[in-house]
């Protein structure tokens, strides 16, 4: 595919992103008369942002500043977050070395967030060993401290988030200058689904919803056949995951089905005749012994249990093929089945999901719907951005950090920069959420201790909440 995309390009005389910045360095670096000539003429180099700069753009600015020796650039260490693009902390870290007589201006006053939301990113930072020293000063010495909200489990946790968020509605904050913040997107299907429940606006930044994601719409494609075998929808999706059919499959199997009254027990039977292609016929048997695997008991009314089966038996080999971020959607499609363990009925979970699919965010009274609309975000989304009242949720083991980064100091360094990077979001109400169990759709019901990053803030930095039990 790579080799017939460059031949495309050059089909067409064009060039995308990466090819302009590896042929400016090809310019800079295998053209002598091209790049002495770019070397004098840029006099004054200026680089933003540049704690995000990847190795290519730092070896372009390397050789364009070195005739003038004049190049200023403004980042944060703290805030580097983006590794998975590429982004190394290092650039911004080692610029003394790479530039001889740099000299380093540090900006620390913080004109956004109070001294009491500072105090506690500061003690969170200091932790990390690769970083310039610094501490962040506010000229805004008012506000509450922040909360740290210890809530028996999931649920509870998002009900206290909405609650919160309408009380501070009440006191004059608008949903608008309200965020929730999260490490990782499958965190927010508790929080929308109780949104819902409370007919609280709300907008998902930089994405869409958890239960409108493709790959959680194919996994509950199976399940919703099962509650409505004449979900035609449901049949054609479920189908469309398996080599063999096409438009034209579904549609005529659609149809057979409707001459058996779209009763189950007799299509997933050898009473069921349909002539399909030999792959089509092939994918339906292995489509049927998964159906009448879901269908058994005491799988029926588990969704957390038919959740895992339709996994394991192929899909999740389907996800690895067809998806650049594969590994997050199977991270989605565990925690949707950690998330249908807390329901005792298939019924029960499809009803809520229904109910969450038909929200338009529109029914806040006396809100117009253009008006207030409160964020739900993953921190990565959120940089740069900032409100009144942050909630950071999920602050558990297991959760955040990511269980992926705890073994290398690198990885977990940049884990603590992005819990940084959220608190620095807050002006006035920081909110960090500890959930102390959670749903496993294996073990149960799962006890969480806090987060590392809560272990790590001296407890004068925040106030405990309680929240009772009802």
């Amino acid at each position: 595919i790579n080799k017939l995309y460059i031949k495309r390009k050059k089909n067409a005389n064009s060039m995308d992103y990466d090819d302009l910045l590896t042929n400016w360095l090809r310019l800079l670096t295998e053209i002598k008369e091209a790049s002495e000539r770019y070397k004098m003429q840029f006099r004054y180099i200026l680089v933003d942002e540049y704690q995000d700069t990847n190795r290519l753009q730092y070896e372009i600015i390397k050789p364009l500043s070195s005739y003038h020796k004049n190049i200023l650039v403004v980042g944060d260490d703290a805030q580097s977050i983006y590794s998975f693009r590429a982004a190394q902390v290092r650039n911004i870290l080692d610029f003394p070395k790479h530039f001889k007589d740099a000299r380093i201006y540090k900006l620390q006053i913080n004109y956004r967030s109070t001294a009491k939301i500072l105090h506690l990113a500061n003690e969170s930072i200091k932790n990390n060993v690769e970083q310039y020293p610094k501490r962040l000063t506010s000229l805004n010495s008012r506000g509450p401290k922040p909360a740290l909200v210890r809530l028996q489990d999931i649920n509870q946790q998002s009900s206290f988030v909405a609650q919160r968020a309408l009380e501070l509605r009440d006191k004059g904050i608008s949903l608008n200058d309200i965020a929730v913040l999260f490490r990782s997107r499958y965190q927010a299907a508790e929080l929308e689904l109780e949104f819902l429940k409370r007919n609280i606006p709300y907008v998902i930044r930089g994405g869409i919803r958890f239960f409108e994601q493709a790959h959680i719409k194919d996994v509950l494609s199976y399940l919703r056949i099962i509650l409505n075998p004449r979900d035609e929808v449901a049949w054609k999706r479920a189908l469309g995951l398996y080599d063999g059919f096409g438009k034209v499959t579904k549609d005529k199997l659609f149809i057979e089905l409707s001459k058996y009254d779209f009763s189950l027990n007799t299509i997933f039977s050898s009473r069921f005749k349909i002539k399909l292609s030999q792959k089509a016929d092939k994918s339906w048997q292995t489509f049927c012994r998964l159906m009448r695997l879901l269908e058994d008991e005491p799988n029926r009314n588990n969704p957390s249990n038919q959740i895992t089966l339709i996994i394991n038996s192929g899909y999740d080999k389907y996800v690895l093929n067809s998806f650049e971020n594969a590994h997050d959607r199977l991270e989605d499609l565990e925690e949707l089945s950690n998330f249908a363990h807390t329901y005792n009925s298939l019924k029960e979970f499809l009803q809520d999901i229904t109910i969450r699919e038909g929200f338009r965010g529109e029914t806040l009274l006396g809100v117009a719907k253009e008006e207030e609309f409160l964020v739900l975000s993953t921190i990565h989304q959120a940089k740069g951005l900032e409100w009144k009242a942050v909630f950071i949720v999920g602050l558990s083991d297991g959760h955040f950090p990511h269980p992926k980064s705890m073994d290398n100091l690198k990885n977990l360094e940049e884990e603590r920069r992005l819990f940084y990077v959220a608190i620095t979001r807050a002006k006035t109400h920081l909110y960090l959420t500890h959930p102390m169990s959670h749903p496993h759709y294996k073990f149960g019901e799962v006890i969480s201790r806090p987060s590392l990053f809560i272990d790590e803030l001296p407890q004068n930095t925040y106030k405990v909440w309680e929240i009772e039990t009802e």
